[in-house]
């Protein structure tokens, strides 16, 4: 389910660059939560299930979805400018900037060595960005600053991941952005040239969805930590989707910036494993004690 998940990602952001280039991106971005929106709402039906649609946290639901839509539009807008691999790269960053907001809001202690490869993800980060060099692109400044924003995200799905239905979560995700931005519709639209520009913005929407839900149902069986490694099945994913469809190559700075951050990645997951064990094996000893 995970693999189904981040390969439905990688088609996601591949029909996003499609859209962005029939139409404005935050034309693109309604779409992807309209669709996403109608979908969910049939699979939940409100009406035979209205506790989908119950929420104990409605501010903090209210900041998740904003910060989605400034996240996606970010990112999108990106695509319009960069290759799916250079952009899906610097989401790769998203641990560091995760991390960092973990200790400054959640109070999580972070030990020298998820430091250490905090500080190797960013030298990966400025291998693929190469600032100064002359070949920076401006467009990475909006995927940085999406990445960023997605790890408040993140934090902020923590905090709602104790009280609120995965259903809640999904549907006002989709719901509040769709909602924004359909009165700006008017003002930025602009009509598909023909039936054929449609199918990649609808399919915003239903990789957009779709994905999602793969994606919580993996997590229903199986621990987050030992998922994590197979999000970076997704670059081998875009890798193809993008040559297939925008015969693009990456650069041999890309593939070296993306191999020290996915190795930094891994090394965090790997530890966490290793600590994860070590309590686990000390709590057993500790009841074994106690049954004696």
């Amino acid at each position: 389910m995970m693999l189904i998940a981040v390969t439905l990602f990688a088609c996601l952001d591949s029909t996003a660059k499609l859209g962005g280039t029939v139409v404005p991106a935050i034309e693109v971005v309604w779409f992807r939560f309209t669709i996403h929106f109608v979908l969910v709402a049939i699979l939940l039906n409100p009406w035979r299930a209205p506790t989908a649609w119950r929420t104990t946290a409605p501010k903090l639901q209210v900041a998740r979805a904003a910060v989605q839509i400034a996240c996606t539009g970010l990112n999108f807008l990106a695509l319009s400018y960069l290759q799916i691999a250079q952009t899906l790269s610097i989401q790769f960053m998203g641990p560091i900037f995760v991390t960092l907001l973990s200790v400054l809001f959640l109070g999580e202690v972070v030990g020298r060595y998820r430091w250490s490869a905090i500080f190797i993800s960013f030298i990966g980060v400025l291998i693929i960005t190469r600032p100064g060099i002359g070949e920076f692109n401006p467009a990475f400044g909006f995927i940085i600053l999406s990445v960023l924003i997605g790890a408040s995200y993140s934090i902020i799905t923590r905090r709602l991941a104790a009280t609120e239905s995965a259903g809640s979560m999904l549907l006002i995700m989709a719901a509040l952005p769709a909602i924004i931005l359909t009165p700006l519709m008017p003002f930025t639209w602009v009509w598909p040239a023909d039936y054929a520009d449609w199918l990649p913005l609808v399919g915003t929407g239903f990789f957009g969805a779709i994905s999602h839900y793969f994606h919580i149902q993996a997590h229903r069986y199986a621990q987050a930590s030992f998922l994590a490694p197979l999000q970076y099945f997704q670059f081998l994913a875009v890798l193809v989707l993008g040559f297939a469809i925008f015969g693009d190559v990456p650069t041999m700075w890309t593939l070296l910036g993306t191999l020290v951050l996915v190795g930094s990645g891994l090394f965090i997951w790997y530890r966490e494993r290793k600590i994860a064990q070590a309590e686990k094996r000390e709590r057993l000893s500790q009841i074994a004690l106690g049954a004696a």
